[in-house]
């Protein structure tokens, strides 16, 4: 069978990495209802999407059952569907379909950068917050999505083109969809420079090329011409540490997932580079490690000889398309023309627990009084310099389903008895600021319901054998668990300005950050 070639790979070839359609589906009582179609192929139809969401993601085919239990690449009456759902409390799920062998690991990230560009331009906040530009982490609602059924036929149109993931970057499509937020938009994070502090321009002979340039040009993900009264930079590292602790606060298992997260309103086309004292940990028969730790001994400076002996390995990094990844295989620094507005620069992850510390320390133990009361006790020590404080920090204790009372008592912070949540069998200990090098102490008195059973077993008794862990979440501004810092942030335009630049350092609890009690 003949086939034309194209680039080294046959026509068949190209087609397998294509997405034939993009479906978006509102969660319901009453099943999963169509909000938007976009077909790129005609390959596959709404009817077959319509029916693999009823029978697979509704559960009619097998019973019903949540989508957390369906997997995320499903091959279904000769299709192969690849779906997500969005961030945080949303309704919205996103489905694509192909019947060729595609590259499911792409399908996904284009579905993710889709929920967000949707979630950017359909903004759920009320019009006060939209009017004021005020920060909200509502999630991406169907309703927002009905509300504006153009901006979102656009949006499919333009993200992909023949099936090919085309435009993914909010600020090119501002120039190619209808409807692009203007006043209203002010939640939409990439575009709050504009709406804010954009100067704009009065040539407007060059408009009409503009958005084509955008897409196609050497850097889409920034336009020419932009204009600041005041050039800023603002970059925040923010690291989330989930851990199992043991009773007696050793670390068990655990990993830290850290990113780098920019605002930039900077005027022209600015280069930014950024050093790190990270040591990117590859595979040894890469040879890549080596050649890393040779490029970096023999750095000339004094600040990098100095953050040379405080290397941090990160196990995975995943940048921005703006990184110019050659010059950090290089010299490991990152060089970037940066997008306008707020955008997350690079992503890492430290899995072994060599490499990264807890900023707490946190032992606690249980024991009985009696047959209807129990004492548990919690010590948390901050682990961090006495320059810093941490915020929030809650710690979240168990209780058995048959408790009637808690009497709680603490050497700092409140325990209200209004913190005991009976439905939820737990009560929480909060500290709003603990200082590093401080120590706390919190017990808590629990009382609960007498046993019936004849057997001489009860629901506390089988509690108490196996007490569940408590949970930590806090809040360390200008501290790491790995360590990392950014030795240096320069940027450079052939104007020649000097820009204000803002550093900060974020660490918090993870999804779950666990000790576990004694007893």
């Amino acid at each position: 069978k003949g086939s034309s070639s194209f680039g080294g790979r046959s026509r068949e070839e190209e087609v397998e990495m294509t997405i034939s359609c993009v479906a978006l589906f509102a969660q319901e009582a009453r099943g999963n209802k169509y909000i938007a179609l976009k077909d790129y192929r005609r390959e596959v139809t709404a009817k077959e999407v319509q029916r693999f969401v009823d029978e697979v993601l509704s559960g009619r085919r097998d019973g019903p059952k949540s989508t957390s239990q369906v997997s995320p690449v499903v091959h279904h009456d000769g299709v192969s569907y690849v779906w997500k759902r969005a961030s945080g409390k949303s309704n919205v799920l996103a489905v694509a379909a192909t019947r060729w062998d595609a590259n499911v690991l792409a399908m996904q990230e284009t579905l993710h950068q889709l929920l967000d560009l949707l979630k950017m331009f359909c903004p759920g906040g009320n019009i006060v917050s939209n009017a004021l530009s005020l920060p909200t982490n509502s999630a991406l609602k169907a309703d927002a999505l009905r509300e504006k059924p153009a901006l979102v036929l656009s949006i499919l149109e333009e993200v992909a083109d023949f099936g090919y993931p085309q435009v993914t970057q909010a600020e090119s499509l501002c120039d190619l969809v209808l409807d692009t937020p203007s006043l209203e938009g002010k939640t939409v994070n990439t575009l709050d420079a504009l709406l804010r502090r954009r100067k704009k321009d009065a040539a407007e002979d060059s408009s009409a090329g503009a958005a084509t340039l955008g897409v196609t040009g050497a850097v889409p993900w920034r336009k020419h011409g932009i204009v600041y009264k005041k050039n800023e930079v603002y970059l925040d590292a923010i690291e989330r540490v989930s851990a199992l602790v043991g009773a007696d606060g050793s670390l068990i298992s655990g990993r830290v997932n850290g990113s780098i997260q920019m605002k930039v309103y900077l005027s022209g086309m600015p280069e930014c580079k950024i050093g790190l004292n990270d040591k990117f940990m590859m595979e040894a028969e890469s040879g890549f490690q080596q050649a890393t730790s040779t490029a970096l001994e023999g750095r000339p400076t004094s600040v990098a000889q100095k953050a040379c002996r405080s290397q941090v390995a990160l196990d995975y990094i995943k940048f921005h398309q703006a990184v110019k990844l050659q010059h950090y295989e290089s010299d490991h620094q990152v060089h970037f023309v940066p997008p306008d507005g707020e955008f997350e620069l690079l992503s890492y992850t430290v899995s072994d627990t060599k490499n990264f510390t807890l900023p707490f320390t946190v032992t606690s133990w249980y024991k009985s009084l009696g047959r209807t009361r129990g004492e548990l006790n919690v010590k948390i020590r901050a682990d961090f310099p006495s320059s810093l404080v941490a915020f929030q920090v809650i710690t979240w204790i168990p209780l058995p389903k048959s408790t009637v009372k808690v009497n709680m008592q603490a050497t700092g912070g409140k325990t209200k008895s209004k913190y005991v949540d009976l439905a939820k069998n737990q009560t929480h200990w909060k500290l709003s600021e603990l200082r590093g090098g401080k120590e706390h102490k919190f017990k808590a008195i629990i009382e609960t319901m007498a046993g019936t059973q004849l057997s001489g077993s009860s629901p506390t008794k089988d509690w108490e054998k196996a007490v569940p862990p408590i949970k930590l979440t806090f809040q360390v501004p200008m501290f790491t668990s790995t360590g990392l810092r950014i030795r240096f942030l320069k940027v450079h335009e052939k104007s020649g300005y000097q820009p204000v630049k803002w550093v900060r350092y974020l660490t918090c609890a993870g999804d779950d950050y666990e000790v576990r009690v004694s007893h």
